[in-house]
């Protein structure tokens, strides 16, 4: 890997840097850097941030900016629904990696979750439902491994069921990737992280003009990375590269072409078992693997990703947006897993989960039409829509015990290394989702734009097939036969979603909302064999909040309470791909975010959440448990994080200092309730100094910065899926990291 960095530095730097030389204009670090920008100067998460390659972006959002990459065009302080968003800055200055790093904790009601196979993925809790897929520029992606940050302007998270704009999504709301695109100013930056647990990442960001008149753009961003882990036999590799192209011929029109290639090898997640009422007492170290199986055969992703998206402008007031994105995805997931513990000896029976060869391919499109027109004293802004998902998912793999598993005692784990051979797989299974749908909405202004209404709706078909076979392949694509339970079905489902909300502005910075929606969902799990297809999930949310933009909009602030009810949901089978259904959730709570800068030193991040989410019913005769009445999985009743920074001036100019901390409440570990989380508290810290050497002209900014993550070294468990998954956090870490920019 440390090759292949070296390499990348040659190929970017050659390439790149004597045109940054030469084309960049002599830049006042100070002066450009809105991190020091006077109490009241705006910037925003979106691309016309300030600063070199549109880093400095600040932790102020600007309201007046487009919600949710500009999806529906309506600013986010007139949009009557809560919208988050985490800038680049946030990012940097938390030296976070990973998505998930880059939200939980500075967005309220998010919190890590754990699917059919824990945190294998990166999926999240938003106010208490599960979300197991992500957007990238607004078009739905497939669920992969690593969602990592690099190529990332911004994270957008839209509270509550956003189906009408989005499709099937659950109804806690939806993450939104939004990718760094060209810049006509040259700019290169050079990135090395190295700490804790063995831990090298290069990054590259080099973007510029293609021709003089500046019509064609190109950004690369290119990353390697490897890191051990406090667990034992765990490691990871990534090497990720994504150029993109625009091309700007005309004020009217802009095309963008994405590529991405991304090769993740990884080691699995390893849970631990809970005793009693708590996770179990191990040391971080423990692993319940077999290293013959996962050092000598490791986990593995391989994607390669395609996209564009293009907009044209018909006048000032009429735009319309086509966007497409396709993803051929290869993963090979195998670990080693506890079935059964003794909880009075500690002697656990583990099994093999073995997935080979699963083919993921997806392909999302859209189409948008955006509008404005007068009629008499009411100002409309239209959105007219279509899009289309298609979703495909095969493979097989050996789930079960294994001579290559034998007992271990938790306690006394002595773990002598195996060598592992792959029983014949015993598991074969097939997944289509096609899904397309139509929409529109009408936000209508009236009373001086002091008032706004939203009227929208959606329709969707959908159709989700699901086969398997525990003999072929073959036979798990055949005819379905109720006999056997073996072979492939579909399911065909169709629905109306409504979006309706009113937004009274009484002063330029402050709004009060209300909203309902309703979304229509699927479960991405496979019903146990034998049983029939999920029912549609329906989700329907009532909302109503207060949004702030002061001291000139630098600092803004959100309040909101919501009631969100979802049916027809199900719950993983730990340890295999399948689900069984359960009835009803409902969580109610509120929320409060705070972002941006009290004055020109310190900047801060703060939220808060409350949540009851509860099980309403559980019925025994669909296969649930009876749990109606208990808290919901992995959700705390109360949430608070907190980040201040402070950019000092004077002779200590370009030094900053930041810290925080991020408090999660104790949360159930199964739907029975039978465990807890116990609650915590982690405290974070950053040191970080940018300056320009004189004695490097060409060199505009070189910052060092160290960030500490869990200073105090806690014990903490971010999330369950059930008694013998418990996933338990990372120890104390520490991250530096070398930037040039040029």
């Amino acid at each position: 890997m440390r090759g292949a960095s070296a390499g990348a530095l040659a190929l970017v730097l050659s390439s790149s840097l004597a045109l940054a030389q030469d084309a960049l204009p002599t830049i006042d670090i100070a002066g450009e850097a809105p991190a020091r920008a006077k109490s009241g100067e705006k910037s925003a998460s979106s691309q016309n941030g300030a600063g070199l390659g549109v880093r400095f972006t600040g932790y102020t959002v600007d309201m007046d900016t487009a919600t949710v990459s500009g999806k529906d065009r309506t600013s986010i302080l007139k949009t009557p629904f809560n919208i988050q968003v985490v800038p680049r800055q946030a990012m940097d200055d938390q030296q976070a990696i990973s998505v998930k790093d880059a939200i939980v904790g500075n967005v309220s009601s998010v919190r890590p979750a754990s699917g059919n196979f824990g945190s294998n993925y990166q999926q999240f809790l938003i106010r208490g439902i599960d979300n197991t897929n992500v957007y990238r520029n607004n078009l739905r992606q497939y669920l992969n491994t690593s969602l990592e940050t690099e190529n990332l302007q911004s994270i957008e998270v839209l509270k509550g069921p956003a189906a009408m704009l989005f499709g099937r999504l659950e109804p806690g709301g939806v993450v939104n990737l939004v990718v760094k695109r060209p810049l006509e100013t040259p700019y290169v930056s050079v990135q090395e992280q190295f700490g804790s647990w063995n831990t090298t990442r290069t990054t590259v960001d080099a973007t510029g003009p293609l021709t003089e008149d500046k019509t064609w753009l190109y950004r690369v961003n290119l990353e390697f990375s490897r890191n051990d882990h406090i667990q034992k036999y765990r490691t990871d590799q990534n090497a990720f590269v994504g150029p993109t192209i625009t091309y700007h011929p005309i004020e009217q029109f802009r095309f963008n072409l994405d590529l991405e290639y991304q090769n993740h090898i990884f080691g699995p997640d390893r849970p631990i078992p809970a005793v009693g009422t708590r996770p179990a007492s191990l040391a971080r170290s423990f692993t319940p693997s077999n290293p013959g199986l996962e050092l000598a055969n490791p986990s593995r992703e391989e994607r390669r990703s395609f996209g564009y998206d293009w907009t044209y402008d018909i006048s000032d007031d009429w735009h319309v947006t086509n966007r497409f994105y396709y993803t051929n995805a290869l993963l090979t997931l195998r670990q080693t897993g506890i079935s059964a513990l003794n909880e009075t000896t500690g002697v656990a029976t583990r099994n093999v989960y073995d997935n080979g060869d699963r083919v993921l391919t997806t392909l999302s499109t859209n189409l948008d039409v955006n509008g404005k027109f007068s009629i008499g004293p009411f100002d409309n802004a239209v959105l007219l829509g279509a899009d289309y998902y298609d979703f495909h998912q095969r493979g097989s793999n050996f789930s079960g015990a294994s001579p290559f598993a034998p007992q271990i005692n938790i306690y006394y784990p002595i773990e002598p290394l195996q060598y592992y051979v792959k029983l014949p797989d015993n598991n074969f299974f097939k997944t289509v989702f096609v899904w397309k749908g139509v929409y529109g909405q009408d936000v209508i202004s009236f009373f001086d734009d002091k008032v706004h209404v939203l009227l929208g709706g959606r329709y969707d078909w959908a159709e989700n097939g699901t086969g398997n076979s525990a003999i072929s392949d073959e036979e798990a694509r055949g005819v379905y036969n109720p006999a056997t339970s073996r072979g492939f079905r579909t399911a065909y489902d169709e629905a109306f979603s409504p979006r309706v909300g009113l937004l009274i502005q009484p002063l330029p910075w402050l709004s009060f909302y209300g909203n309902f929606s309703r979304s229509f969902g699927a479960t991405n799990a496979l019903p146990v064999p034998g049983q029939p297809l999920f029912a549609p999930q329906i989700g329907t949310q009532f909302e109503g909040g207060v949004k702030a933009a002061v001291l000139d909009g630098a600092l803004t602030a959100t309040l909101a309470y919501y009631d969100i009810t979802k049916s027809n949901i199900t719950v993983s089978v730990p340890g295999t791909p399948y689900a069984v259904p359960i009835g009803t959730v409902r969580s109610e709570g509120f929320e409060f975010d705070l972002a941006g800068r009290l004055d020109e030193h310190w900047s801060v991040i703060a939220n808060y959440s409350h949540d009851e989410a509860r099980i309403t019913k559980d019925s025994t005769a669909t296969g649930g448990s009876g749990t109606t009445g208990n808290r919901m999985t992995n959700v705390p009743r109360n949430a608070g994080n907190l980040w201040l920074k402070y950019d000092a001036d004077g002779e200590f100019e370009g030094l900053s200092l930041g810290g925080g901390f991020n408090y999660v409440g104790h949360r159930q570990g199964d739907a029975q309730n039978s465990f807890q989380l116990p609650a915590h508290t982690l405290v974070n810290a950053m040191v970080m100094y940018r300056f320009q050497p004189s004695a490097l002209p060409w060199v505009k900014n070189l910052t060092a910065q160290v960030n500490v993550r869990n200073l105090l070294d806690t014990t903490y468990f971010p999330n369950s899926a059930g008694r013998l998954f418990t996933y338990p956090g990372d120890g104390r870490t520490i991250l530096g990291s070398l930037r040039v920019e040029f």
